[in-house]
């Protein structure tokens, strides 16, 4: 008997040897204490059961400001939002094109333009007096003979005072010249003028093209428009330790179910820039240039007059008509696109089925929403009325805080498992919203699956209502001090709700 028992010893010593070897063998996610955003399908996220990542569409808020000064025109473009925490104020930079439905394009006649809000929803026009045009300073204009000019707030805890803000603009054809500024209003050239940074890729910099400090990656990043090998528009990829010296790496990667075609989905601009919530995270809003040629359905298209006088530039300024996507990326190389359209042209069919409508500026900030009781948003700010006529326009959009995609379940109650990770934090708080009558719960369970005794679905308190940091609790305690740190899997159970972003406090 001591021999069998001695032998069930054994075995059960090796079986739970053989667990703990297969166990370890699995990928664990360290999430640390950084906001987790669901936008993208398989990077957290072990299994789906009735539930499905939704991307939210921006609802469509007030004009920001009509470009119908002199200076400016139909074709004005290329725009970019900041907002300074030392200033206290939102800053809005764009491209100002003179003339009417399409003036031949050229450096020469593009002027890199300044507005500033004190609330990002209210933006003023105020003269510089920084560039003369048409023999006079009376103007906004910052920076002249630029065909784009994207700056950013520079994150780098080694920049100079001086060079808070950075910029990147285009040279001559293929080459990109950098600024520096440190009120983002006087800008001043680096390496006196002279472009720092030439590819030699087809197309190079013939768009809106981003920069920005990785926190992250602890170097300076550059998106910049280029064609793909295979034919289309799409977005190259460089970076730099000092901002001068540029080294070039590769195209962007997305999906091959999800890449651009010639003439329809290729990605126009890429505005990708890290989340401000979750800088480990890039996101990007692409243009898509879309040319359906001259169909049926383009003959019902609004403005057929002056498609007209476009098309006889060039027919695809009368046929083009773009929208907007979302796709983000953890490495900064591979992007996985929403699958589905961000910012749609709609209904309102007068001001945004152009070409050069519905372009996403660079930057998203954090705004007060004029609705009363309404709290913070997302704001956005997107192009309409591209070359109808003598003018511009710029609307902004807005979200709720992390609103871009969420897990979404319906009314038939969903499972979402995440895959293996460890966290450190004391406390789950979730960015969720519920119907009334739909529910939440959270459970934690080992690698194996099993619920951790005290942080089971049956011991975690019911979760509804509406909250940007609902704090996760089960039987009254929020302290997850025991588990910290150690791998688990979460389960999420949903009824009827939206779970937008987590993080561990």
């Amino acid at each position: 008997m001591k021999k069998i028992l001695t032998g069930m010893m054994f075995l059960i010593a090796a079986l739970s040897a053989f667990v703990c070897a297969e166990e370890s063998k699995q990928t664990v996610i360290p999430i640390k204490s950084e906001r987790q955003l669901f936008l993208d399908d398989q990077w957290l996220i072990s299994s789906m059961e009735n539930v499905q990542i939704l991307v939210h569409q921006p609802v469509r808020k007030e004009l920001s400001d009509i470009r119908n000064r002199a200076w400016e025109g139909a074709g004005s473009k290329f725009h970019t939002v900041l907002y300074d925490p030392i200033q206290k104020i939102y800053l809005m930079y764009y491209v100002a094109t003179p003339g009417e439905n399409i003036t031949p394009w050229h450096t020469k006649n593009m002027y890199a333009c300044f507005m500033q809000s004190k609330d990002g929803i209210h933006w003023t026009y105020r003269p510089l007096h920084l560039v003369e045009w048409g023999g006079s300073k009376e103007n906004n204009i910052i920076v002249s003979h630029v065909m784009n000019f994207n700056p950013f707030l520079d994150a780098n805890p080694k920049s100079l005072p001086q060079e808070r803000f950075k910029a990147v603009s285009n040279g001559t054809s293929g080459c990109m010249v950098v600024w520096t500024s440190a009120d983002g209003i006087h800008w001043t050239a680096k390496n006196e003028g002279k472009p720092v940074y030439a590819p030699k890729t087809p197309n190079a910099f013939d768009s809106q093209n981003v920069a920005f400090w990785s926190i992250t990656e602890k170097k300076y990043v550059l998106y910049y428009r280029a064609w793909d090998p295979r034919g289309f528009r799409s977005a190259e990829r460089a970076v730099s330790d000092d901002f001068i010296h540029w080294t070039k790496e590769k195209m962007i990667n997305v999906p091959d179910a999800d890449l651009p075609k010639t003439d329809h989905g290729e990605f126009y601009t890429n505005q990708i820039q890290p989340y401000y919530r979750a800088p480990q995270i890039y996101i990007g809003f692409p243009a898509r240039y879309n040319d359906n040629k001259t169909t049926e359905s383009f003959k019902l298209l609004p403005e057929q007059e002056e498609r007209k006088i476009r098309m006889k530039v060039n027919p695809r300024f009368g046929t083009v008509t773009p929208d907007s996507i979302f796709f983000a990326s953890r490495d900064g190389y591979n992007f996985k696109s929403s699958n589905d359209v961000f910012l749609a042209p709609g209904l309102k069919t007068l001001y945004n089925w152009g070409y050069g409508d519905n372009y996403i500026g660079h930057g998203i900030v954090e705004t007060d929403s004029p609705e009363e009781d309404e709290g913070r948003e997302l704001s956005f700010y997107a192009t309409e009325s591209s070359f109808t006529g003598y003018d511009l326009r710029c609307r902004r959009y807005a979200l709720r805080i992390d609103g871009i995609a969420s897990l979404h379940a319906k009314t038939k109650p969903g499972i979402v498992a995440t895959q293996p990770l460890t966290f450190t934090g004391k406390e789950l708080s979730l960015n969720i919203a519920t119907s009334g009558f739909g529910s939440a719960y959270v459970e934690i369970c080992d690698l194996k699956g099993n619920p951790i005794p005290g942080f089971s679905k049956k011991e975690c308190d019911i979760i509804y209502g509406d909250s940007l940091d609902r704090r996760v609790s089960w039987k009254g305690s929020k302290d997850l001090s025991p588990i910290s740190g150690k791998p688990v899997i979460l389960k999420f159970y949903l009824c009827e709700a939206d779970l937008y972003s987590l993080i561990f406090e």
